[in-house]
């Protein structure tokens, strides 16, 4: 942890106990979790307003992080069953209030 410099008490406990051996390293938490994971290229000409893979506004995250890394209970993603959840939204920024996204009405 020669990168990081203790904000306040507790922290410099826990810099002193990892430096000391005092603590083991935490083996499972060294895979990176989040969308900050994947990679998207191509983002810069995409057809979507160029925000599709970007993960940060609403319309980002419903199409471009639902797949790769996001959310796999709240929003559709691969092994969507219903197809046509957002065929009545073509804009998600316009249109989020008809999506369609746990039971679709017929």
């Amino acid at each position: 942890m020669k990168h990081l410099k203790p904000l306040n008490k507790k922290a410099g406990l826990v810099e002193e106990a990892v430096d000391g051996g005092k603590l083991e390293e935490v083996a499972a938490m060294q895979t990176i979790v989040g969308c900050t994971a994947t990679l998207d290229p191509g983002w810069e000409v995409d057809p979507f307003g160029s925000v599709a893979a970007l993960c940060a506004p609403m319309e980002a995250d419903l199409y471009g992080c639902s797949d790769p890394c996001w959310w796999p209970a709240q929003v559709p993603d691969t092994i969507n069953t219903y197809p046509d959840w957002n065929a009545n939204a073509p804009s998600a920024a316009r249109d989020w209030r008809v999506l369609d996204a746990v039971f679709p009405k017929k």
